[in-house]
């Protein structure tokens, strides 16, 4: 089964030509938004942040995944969000209802093989999650409109399964969706990504982003047809076009690029409740 993805969402970029601004921007509002409450104590200093060249996405494995999507299933702050649009804008609300749904469905499924998992960090707190899948043959797509619109193309590289997001995190979407082009450019593929819609709403965001319908329920992404959405950076990775080199991230995550697979140590395959 695929495609449960809470809501994208437009945003401005965290990183800005201001770092320094940007980053103390940053800090005041993730501490307003309670996500750091989990690495401070009353004694320690707040934590600094700093703009990186590799956004803070680790991968992790599946209990890992499971583990923090039923965080963002029960999150207190996620709950307060959902129920208060007076406070937080209806449409930030709605967000919030998105990816504590789709964190809840997503525990009634179970994982294939080929599934891979990645963690947006901002020190020890996860504010976002993706599951891909592998990809596969487009001659299994209801239509063959796919032929039209990605001529001289047949494989799909791979699939963005899930993505859940703090409401309050913006452009964790977007970031992990960049990552994962870049992720199979290195593999060798000129990149071409599936999408199943949850909702009107991702469908919307979808679109922005180039995405375009195959099918009644199918939404593609060629970043080499839309020059005006996705371009290369300096050192010839997929990048969002008009958008800085430059991700913000707590100052030590700078020094975990090259992390290994990160492991709860839980080694139960299925049992995300």
């Amino acid at each position: 089964m695929y495609g449960r993805i809470s809501g994208y969402y437009e945003a401005n970029t965290w990183a800005s030509h201001d770092g320094h601004a940007d980053a103390r921007d940053f800090e005041g509002r993730f501490a307003n938004m309670h996500l750091s409450a989990a690495e401070q104590t009353s004694s320690s200093a707040a934590p600094t942040y700093s703009l990186v060249t590799k956004p803070p996405i680790v991968p992790i494995d599946k209990a890992t995944f499971r583990r923090e999507a039923k965080v963002f299933q029960n999150d207190d702050e996620i709950e307060r969000i959902a129920e208060n649009p007076r406070e937080y804008s209806r449409f930030v609300s709605t967000r919030a209802k998105n990816v504590r749904e789709a964190a809840e469905d997503y525990g009634t499924t179970r994982d294939s093989e080929d599934a891979r998992y990645y963690s947006y960090n901002l020190g020890n707190k996860t504010v976002a999650l993706l599951r891909t899948e592998g990809g596969y043959s487009m001659n299994e797509f209801h239509e063959d409109r796919w032929r039209e619109l990605f001529p001289g193309r047949e494989h799909i590289t791979s699939v963005v399964d899930l993505q859940l997001a703090h409401p309050l995190v913006e452009n964790a979407g977007d970031i992990l969706l960049e990552y994962q082009l870049r992720r199979d450019a290195r593999e060798g593929e000129q990149p071409l990504l599936k999408w199943y819609p949850l909702n009107e709403e991702s469908k919307a965001r979808a679109a922005k982003l180039g995405f375009v319908e195959v099918d009644d329920c199918n939404m593609v992404l060629d970043p080499t047809q839309h020059p005006d959405k996705w371009t290369t950076n300096s050192a010839g990775e997929w990048q969002r076009a008009n958008k800085p080199e430059r991700y913000l991230a707590r100052a030590d995550d700078g020094e975990r690029r090259n992390a290994h697979v990160a492991s709860s140590g839980y080694d139960s395959d299925d049992d995300f409740m």
